[in-house]
C-alpha cells in the first residue's frame, strides 16, 4: 500500500492537499502532465467558491448556521464543548435529518446519505468540502483556514467577530451586500429547531440571499454573472445539461452577453484546453504502445488524427499564451517551471506544425518530470494499461456550478415561505 505524505506547514496549506486527494481519488482523473493548476486558476476565475467535490448548494447555509448556533450558546457550555466537536457533531446530525426528511423524496446530492443509513459518519464533512467558497462568498466574513477558526475560538470568552476578516478585500463592490458591519456569520433568519426541518432544498428567502451573495463577492467571473441577471440565469440553465465547457464557450449569442474581460477568460480556456488535450492524445498513444494494445493504440491514433484535422480551425489570432500565467498569478498558484517550459513548447511545436517525434519527445519528459519515478513511459516500467490515462477533458467545475446555478433557481421560483421541494 502506497501513501502520501507531506510538510504539514499550515492548516491552509494541509486544506489545498486535501483538495486535491479529494480531486485525484475521482476514478479516471490524473493529472499525468501537470496542467491543473493551470486549469484549477481558470476555474477560480470562471466559478469561484465552486469545487468538484460540492453536491448542493444548500450547504452552504447549513454550515454558518452551525457556526452561528455555537455563538450563541452561553460560555459556560461553550466551556464544556470545543468548537470542533460541536461542528463535527452538529453535521452528523444536518446528515441524519437530511436522510430521513428526504425518505419519502429522494434526492441526488445529501453528503454521506450512506453512512446515515449504516449509522455511520462521512469523513469529509460539508464544511471542509464547502469552506473556501462560504468564505468567498462572505457567509462567514473571516480568512483564516477552518481549523485554525475552530482552534481560535477555542475560549469561549471571545465572540466570533473578533475573527472577522480585517479589510474589504472580498466585500466586493456592492454597497447592498447583505453582510452586516459587525457580523462575523451573515445569513438569513432561522428558526431554532432548523436541523430538525432540514432538507436539501432552498427556500425563496434563502436563494435571495445566497444570490446576492454571490453577485456581491465575484460579480466579474462567470458564475456571478449568471446569477445578476434573471433571463441569463435561465438561458443558462436551459442549454443542454450533457454540454461540456467547451460547447458552451463556443455558444457564441450566449456568451456575447458578459463582459469582453470574461469573454477573454472564457475563450482562453477553451482554447488551452483544445491545445492541451493533443497533449493528452499523444500521451495516450505511447501509452498503448508501449504498454497497451493494437486496438487501444488504433483508436487514440484516430483521436489523434480527429485532434489535427480540428486545429486547422484553431483561432490562433485571438490566442496569447501570457494570459495562461497572468491566471496563475492572478490566484496566487505556482506552475512549475518544468510545466512552464512544456506548455510553452507544446504550443509552439503545435502552432509551427512540428513532427509528431518531436512532440511525443516533450510528453515523454514532462511526465517524466511530473511523475518521476512513477512516469509510465520511462524505460523501466513495465504495467499493462487497458484504458485512457489521465486528463480527458477540463471543464472548470461546470457541472457542480450548474448544480449550485439549478438550486438557486428553483429556490427564487418557490413561494416566499416555502422551499423549492421538486
Amino acid at each position: 500500500m502506497s501513501a502520501i505524505g507531506w510538510v504539514d506547514f499550515s492548516s491552509e496549506h494541509r486544506e489545498k492537499v486535501k483538495s486535491v486527494i479529494d480531486l485525484l481519488s475521482t476514478p479516471g482523473v490524473v493529472d499525468e502532465l501537470g496542467i491543473g493548476v493551470i486549469r484549477d486558476s481558470f476555474s477560480d476565475s470562471l466559478f469561484p467558491g465552486i469545487s468538484t467535490i460540492q453536491t448542493r448548494a444548500k450547504y452552504f447555509l447549513t454550515v454558518p448556521r452551525i457556526f452561528k448556533d455555537y455563538e450563541k450558546l452561553p460560555a459556560h457550555k461553550r466551556r464544556r464543548r470545543k468548537l470542533a466537536d460541536y461542528l463535527n457533531d452538529h453535521e452528523n446530525q444536518c446528515m441524519e435529518w437530511m436522510v430521513e426528511n428526504h425518505y419519502e423524496d429522494p434526492q441526488d446530492g445529501i453528503i454521506g446519505e450512506s453512512f446515515a443509513n449504516k449509522q455511520g459518519e462521512v469523513q469529509r464533512k460539508p464544511s471542509s468540502a464547502y469552506w473556501t467558497g462560504i468564505r468567498q462568498f462572505g457567509l462567514i466574513r473571516t480568512n483564516l483556514s477552518l481549523q485554525v477558526f475552530c482552534r481560535r475560538f477555542a475560549n469561549p470568552d471571545q465572540p466570533l467577530r473578533d475573527l472577522v476578516e480585517g479589510n474589504d478585500k472580498l466585500k466586493g463592490d456592492d454597497p447592498d451586500a447583505s453582510e452586516q458591519a459587525n457580523e462575523t456569520i451573515n445569513g438569513p433568519d432561522y428558526e431554532d429547531d432548523w436541523i430538525e426541518d432540514l432538507t436539501i432544498h432552498l427556500s425563496h428567502e434563502e436563494s435571495s440571499f445566497l444570490s446576492r451573495q454571490i453577485e456581491a463577492r465575484v460579480p466579474l467571473s462567470l458564475l456571478g454573472q449568471i446569477l445578476l441577471d434573471s433571463d441569463v440565469r435561465r438561458k443558462f440553465l436551459d442549454l443542454p445539461s450533457d454540454w461540456n465547457f467547451t460547447t458552451l464557450a463556443d455558444e457564441a449569442g450566449f456568451i456575447a452577453q458578459f463582459p469582453e474581460e470574461l469573454q477573454r477568460t472564457i475563450a482562453t480556456a477553451r482554447d488551452f484546453w483544445q491545445l492541451m488535450n493533443g497533449a493528452h492524445i499523444r500521451y495516450n498513444c505511447l501509452l498503448q504502445e508501449k504498454h497497451g494494445t493494437s486496438g487501444l493504440r488504433d483508436e487514440f491514433e484516430g483521436k489523434w488524427d480527429e485532434w489535427l484535422a480540428e486545429l486547422q480551425s484553431f483561432p490562433w489570432q485571438r490566442w496569447d499564451t501570457g494570459r495562461l500565467w497572468e491566471q496563475t498569478k492572478l490566484h496566487h498558484r505556482r506552475v512549475k517551471e518544468y510545466t512552464i517550459d512544456f506548455v510553452q513548447s507544446w504550443i509552439d511545436g503545435v502552432c509551427e506544425s512540428a513532427d509528431t517525434d518531436h512532440l511525443d519527445n516533450l510528453v515523454t519528459k514532462q511526465e517524466r518530470f511530473n511523475k518521476k519515478g512513477r512516469a509510465r513511459l520511462q524505460p523501466t516500467a513495465d504495467e499493462s494499461v487497458g484504458k485512457w490515462i489521465g486528463i480527458a477533458d477540463l471543464n472548470y467545475r461546470l457541472t457542480q456550478a450548474r448544480t449550485i446555478i439549478r438550486d438557486i433557481d428553483r429556490g427564487l421560483a418557490a413561494s416566499e415561505g416555502d422551499d423549492a421541494g421538486y
